[in-house]
């Protein structure tokens, strides 16, 4: 898996209700359901923000824009024209995956840092860090997939995006908030990084 569409966003709380039933019942199903897309992870801030973060994984960055896809982001549906309504400081990029450590594990929370402009990216400091199950490097894909979503319109404020974004997998809740200021780091210094620690709500595979 090649390809990622990595998503930071706030949310109203008058939509709360109506965000985890359309995410969980119709919008992860919709996007596992195109070709392509291979996982989703979904996780909710330990503090501070943006609250939420979303990753779909695929099996390369051109699924990202594929004719289907557009196809969909183009149609949105009752649902999720409401709900988007109630999205606020959206961070939405597709991404290729630079670099996957050659430990993979999957922790209960992640680290992560995106910037628009990054400086030199050293990510093999947190791979020395026995709390780190995993890293990855993503920078934001070129061509098709890199293109504005045609939902973005939708979203009060529209969506920023980033060029590069570094995610550590940590076992503990304690790990990530205390590995913050690594991950920031290692990311780009003097860059303007924005860093949080989030806790995995739930994962969903598209199993053949």
């Amino acid at each position: 898996m090649t390809g990622i569409l990595a998503i930071w966003h706030d949310l109203e709380d008058a939509y709360s209700e109506l965000y985890e039933h359309w995410l969980v019942t119709e919008h992860i199903p919709e996007r596992l359901a195109l070709p392509g897309f291979v996982e989703a992870r979904r996780y909710e801030a330990l503090k501070g923000g943006p609250r939420f973060f979303i990753a779909y994984a695929a099996t390369a960055p051109e699924a990202l824009a594929s004719p289907e896809y557009l196809a969909r982001l183009a149609s949105p549906t009752p649902q999720t024209r409401e709900v988007m309504k109630g999205f606020r400081n959206m961070v939405r990029t597709a991404c290729s995956v630079a670099y996957r450590s050659p430990r993979q594990g999957l922790g209960g929370c992640v680290v992560t840092a995106y910037a628009e402009n990054p400086a030199v990216i050293d990510e093999g400091q947190l791979e020395r860090d026995p709390r780190v199950v995993g890293v990855q490097l993503w920078k934001a894909a070129r061509g098709p997939a890199g293109a504005t979503s045609s939902e973005a319109k939708l979203r009060p404020g529209g969506d920023r995006s980033i060029e590069a974004a570094l995610v550590a997998e940590v076992m503990r809740e304690k790990d990530g908030e205390a590995l913050e200021d690594r991950v920031r780091s290692a990311l780009g210094a003097g860059a303007r990084v924005h860093a949080g620690s989030y806790r995995l709500l739930g994962a969903w595979r598209n199993e053949p």
